[in-house]
């Protein structure tokens, strides 16, 4: 009789650490699906013309997301932004004398480099 009752102990011990252990195996499953994707970024480049004329401009603010990032063409209207997430973005081309422009992008993990062209309007 006292056997069965230490028999009957270690298998509850031995149940309690399965259970342990398939808790602890559990926990660790779903620490690792709720941990965050690494956000990939790319180049954004691209030129900036004058809608009527096709003539690149110079010194054309170029606002990503709402003055998150900010840049200006330079002489031959081109610019460079590094270091763009991925998802989805809005550009504004922004010049003294010209209407606003806004271009949404989007901007995929394969995007090495992502090239736009944005043609703005004289007022």
């Amino acid at each position: 009789m006292h056997q069965i009752k230490k028999k009957k102990t270690i298998m509850k011990n031995i149940l309690a650490i399965i259970a342990i252990i398939t808790l602890s195996v559990t926990s660790l499953i779903a620490i690792n699906d709720n941990a965050e994707a690494p956000v990939t970024t790319t180049t954004l480049s691209g030129q900036v013309f004058d809608k009527a004329t096709g003539e690149s401009l110079a010194g054309v603010k170029i606002i990503v997301d709402e003055n998150a990032t900010e840049v200006y063409t330079d002489l031959d209207g081109n610019f460079t932004i590094t270091n763009i997430s991925t998802g989805s973005h809005n550009i504004k081309a922004d010049l003294i004398s010209y209407k606003s422009h806004d271009k949404n992008i989007e901007i995929t993990p394969s995007a090495n480099n992502l090239k736009v062209e944005i043609e703005i309007d004289n007022n």
